[in-house]
């Protein structure tokens, strides 16, 4: 896990966002996010209420509402017990708790020596 940030940006349950969103600190949904989300090297939560239709980039990420999209180089996924995720996973490591939902293809390959060397 991350060390527990100093700042962290929310976006609120009433809050819709159609667009890009970059953030450069860890950022929580509980809201809409429909468009793409680049949180690189920062922690992605999306809470219970948080629906997200959007391609991601973050370090790590934590679902417990629902998500819709891509998720492109976590170090981390996790899709909490009640959680929706729809799309394909290209991470290192994924966590599905008992009652989670995820339908797409997961990729957790690593690259290969010959490819981190070349």
């Amino acid at each position: 896990m991350l060390p527990t940030p100093t700042s962290q940006a929310v976006l609120g349950r009433q809050v819709t966002v159609k667009g890009e969103i970059r953030s450069r600190e860890p950022l929580t949904i509980d809201g809409e996010v429909d468009g793409t989300i680049d949180v690189s090297g920062h922690r992605l939560i999306i809470s219970a209420g948080g629906k997200v239709r959007a391609n991601v980039k973050a370090t790590e990420i934590d679902v417990a509402g629902s998500l819709e999209g891509n998720v492109d180089g976590a170090n981390t996924i996790c899709i909490r017990a009640g959680a929706h995720f729809l799309g394909d996973i290209r991470a290192h490591g994924i966590v599905i708790e008992d009652g989670g939902f995820i339908k797409g293809k997961v990729d957790l390959s690593q690259p290969s020596n010959a490819a981190k060397a070349g």
